[in-house]
């Protein structure tokens, strides 16, 4: 458990030099530990971030100690949901250091009652240690392969939300959004766990198998031990066509756009062969090993909730799509997220309204009936009102 610990340090503060504080990896260990004991009922889009959280929540608290780098957070899920994730980790996780000044201050009550006490001595520092903070020796943004953020986004193309968030519709597992785009992501922007890269390099360019390939082991794991043969070859040719097919559908035009810039790293077609060899390299070269594997949930289930954020910081919602999914919202505005009473069981589709109709002509008939029969007294209302 300590390498992704590590992996989600290094991630943190790429501009460490050198192996990480044993204090850190500790103390990161020790937060994990205590959130699965004390925040164990999580959401599926929350648990996906909950090591990455915890390693946050350490280098915070031990920035100062250690002389840290600066934190350069990239969670794995929207910032939304991530802040309010760190938010209540920070209040509820405490860290074994503020154990033992609780345990010393409590003993210390107890044991002793003089009022002569040793004044605290500041211990003058030396020139050395004076400058010691102006003379970092580190290197710049190590842990991560590319220097700068945009220089990433050139990496991760703008259609690769859209289009992930497609195939997962498609092939009905929106469960597997979270956690297919913080896989593609890691494999193109961090280093390769299992040292330097092999076919990899030749792998480059055909972004559309990698997501492919990604996306099978995903749902395999997903689906669990039981559910591992729902993925026959003709699910997987689905995928390879419905990736082939998304740049021309059209809720991922509106949202990208026509422009050749923007559909950078697109690929024509998405060839087996591709596919079955970015699956070696990710099984081969240990990237599942990093945290947007360890935090598939094994048997979990592949249909999740749909609400995540786009590049561009717009809410985007999997589950409701006007015009193409029965239970469609047709009031403007209306979102379903996480963690609020705007679900799919609340929204009034046409549908619905035709059910209720029926339904409510119905009931008034029957009452209608047992008043003419004297089993109900009528009020002095006009019940074609109602």
């Amino acid at each position: 458990m300590s390498r992704p610990i590590e992996q989600a340090l290094a991630n943190l503060i790429p501009r460490h030099s050198g192996a990480l504080p044993a204090e850190l990896v500790e103390l990161a260990g020790s937060l994990l530990a205590q959130s699965r004991n004390k925040c164990s009922s999580l959401k599926p889009e929350e648990e996906v971030a909950r090591m990455y959280a915890c390693a946050n929540l350490a280098c915070e608290r031990l920035k100062s100690t250690l002389d840290l780098p600066p934190i350069e957070p990239r969670p794995p899920i929207p910032p939304r949901v991530y802040n309010k994730l760190y938010a209540y980790f920070d209040r509820t996780l405490i860290s074994s250091a503020a154990r033992q000044r609780a345990k010393r201050d409590s003993a210390k009550a107890r044991t002793t009652n003089s009022s002569a006490k040793a004044l605290p001595q500041r211990l003058t520092p030396s020139k050395a240690k004076s400058f010691e903070g102006f003379q970092s020796q580190r290197t710049g943004k190590k842990g991560l392969l590319f220097k700068g953020r945009q220089e990433k986004d050139s990496r991760v193309p703008r259609w690769l939300g859209p289009v992930v968030r497609l195939l997962c519709r498609e092939m009905e597992t929106r469960g597997a959004v979270p956690h297919i785009l913080a896989g593609v992501e890691s494999i193109l922007c961090l280093p390769c766990p299992g040292g330097e890269r092999g076919k990899e390099r030749e792998m480059e360019g055909k972004l559309l198998a990698l997501v492919a390939a990604v996306w099978f082991l995903v749902v395999v794991r997903l689906r669990g031990t039981e559910g591992q043969g729902v993925e026959t070859m003709a699910r997987k040719n689905r995928v390879r066509e419905v990736l082939a097919g998304a740049r021309s559908d059209e809720g991922v035009l509106e949202r990208v756009g026509e422009g050749e810039d923007v559909w950078s790293g697109w690929d024509e077609e998405v060839l087996e062969r591709d596919v079955n060899s970015w699956r070696k390299e990710i099984v081969g070269k240990g990237w599942r090993e990093l945290d947007w594997f360890v935090n598939v949930g094994d048997g979990v289930g592949v249909e999740g909730p749909g609400d995540f954020e786009d590049e561009a910081g717009a809410d985007v919602d999997l589950d409701v799509e006007m015009g193409e999914n029965e239970a469609a919202v047709e009031g403007a505005g209306t979102r379903a997220r996480p963690g609020t009473m705007i679900q799919d069981m609340y929204c009034v589709t046409r549908e619905k309204r035709e059910a209720f109709n029926e339904w409510k002509e119905m009931m008034l008939a029957h009452i209608t009936e047992l008043i003419a029969d004297g089993y109900m007294e009528r009020d002095d209302v006009d019940i074609a009102a109602l």
